[in-house]
């Protein structure tokens, strides 16, 4: 009966020790809301996307958030991207950089602004404010002002639309120098 006591006042005091040291903590408890579980934070990123064993495309950004909200799943560049393209070589083929850019997993859309330049290793310079890339369709297109630069031509353009690869571009209001071929 006296171990029985014995065991019983040790719970008590202990369970009453545990009670005290919780009473008056409610501050230090963090409380999270269900859109700050939704979030990833991920610092230095840098991502591969390969075809058929080859790197087509290498990612990399200081912070990218990854909204995982079932119903808008996204990522976002929320300090600057560049992206490097490659060839079917493995070989650099360009390269594109902006200050902000979001990719939006269920529609298929990736959106870069704020400073965007795409720069192919051949020369071939395009400046915008704002791009669009509809995965889906294949498509890269802007409403915005758009600078076109070449090693002899200089294109001013007020949005255009171009296949992903930019073998086949359609300018809209164009203003600019050309060299005509005969």
């Amino acid at each position: 009966m006296l171990k029985t006591f014995c065991k019983a006042l040790f719970l008590f005091g202990l369970a009453f020790l545990l009670l005290q040291n919780c009473k008056g903590k409610e501050d230090a408890v963090e409380v999270f809301s269900k859109s700050d579980i939704a979030i990833e934070k991920i610092q230095d990123v840098d991502m591969l996307y390969s075809d058929s064993a080859l790197i087509r495309v290498r990612i990399r950004g200081p912070v990218m958030l990854r909204h995982l909200v079932s119903d808008d799943p996204r990522q976002e560049f929320i300090q600057g991207i560049k992206v490097n393209f490659f060839n079917t070589f493995g070989a650099l083929a360009g390269t594109l950089t902006a200050k902000y850019a979001v990719r939006y997993e269920y529609k298929g859309i990736t959106l870069v602004r704020d400073s965007v330049v795409w720069q192919s290793v051949d020369g071939k310079k395009l400046e915008s404010p704002e791009l669009t890339w509809n995965e889906r369709e294949q498509q890269i297109s802007t409403n915005r002002f758009v600078v076109v630069t070449t090693p002899k031509d200089t294109i001013r353009s007020h949005g255009f639309t171009a296949n992903q690869d930019f073998t086949n571009i359609k300018f809209n209001a164009v203003d600019g120098s050309l060299e005509v071929k005969q």
